[in-house]
């Protein structure tokens, strides 16, 4: 079995995990979530630019992506409004690019960026909506993107349903992942508010008991 291949299987039960915390629990856990993002992202131009400065030490680049990933990391949690940005541009890349993959079709790079500074923007503007729906939904795109990995036999080894590389439709299980991308990501919505009303309610002063009286 050849090493990208490897790091798909890999890479997919981390997507699936990551991607329940993040649909379910998402608003609850939203520094570590944003935490887990911006080291991902960190780590991601870390390894690129280890790999271009020293394309045949693979180490250098390894270590880069640790160094990156922390970078990231810090950052998304200590400038907070930094990372709901990110949080939303994700997801508005994700949304454009799993629509368009999906369905066998390579979205244009310029749409992908207008999609994400658009939800970008958006998630400054309605944090609590916005990071309750983008991280439905990223986490939903994470877990089917990471379940498909494993029926996809023959597809390239990434936990992804879109590959710009390979840009010829799944046919029906593409199709049935973006059903049940948009499904799970209903539910996920539906669970974190009904989270987010409950943890409201007993924060309330008359949710509190009563305290007893002294005679």
């Amino acid at each position: 079995m050849s090493d990208y291949a490897w790091t798909g299987h890999i890479a997919a039960p981390l997507a699936i995990a990551v991607g329940v915390l993040a649909c379910f629990w998402g608003y609850q856990l939203v520094k570590v979530i944003l935490g887990i993002m911006g080291f991902a992202a960190g780590a991601a131009v870390g390894w690129t630019a280890g790999m271009a400065l020293a394309p045949s030490h693979t180490l250098l680049g390894l270590v880069c992506a640790g160094i990156g990933g922390l970078v990231g990391a810090v950052l998304c949690i200590w400038l907070f409004f930094f990372g709901v940005f990110l949080l939303g541009a994700g997801a508005g890349a994700v949304v454009a690019a799993a629509a368009f993959g999906g369905t066998g079709h390579q979205a244009h790079p310029i749409l992908l960026l207008a999609c994400a500074v658009v939800f970008g923007l958006l998630a400054l503007l309605l944090q609590k909506f916005m990071i309750v729906v983008c991280t439905a939904f990223g986490g939903s795109y994470l877990i089917t993107a990471g379940i498909l990995y494993f029926f996809s036999t023959g597809q390239p080894a990434a936990p992804l349903w879109f590959d710009y590389s390979h840009p010829a439709s799944l046919g029906i299980p593409g199709y049935v992942a973006l059903a049940v991308w948009l499904i799970v990501g209903l539910v996920g919505v539906r669970s974190q508010y009904r989270a987010a009303r409950r943890t409201e309610a007993a924060a309330r002063p008359e949710a509190q008991p009563a305290p007893r009286e002294t005679t």
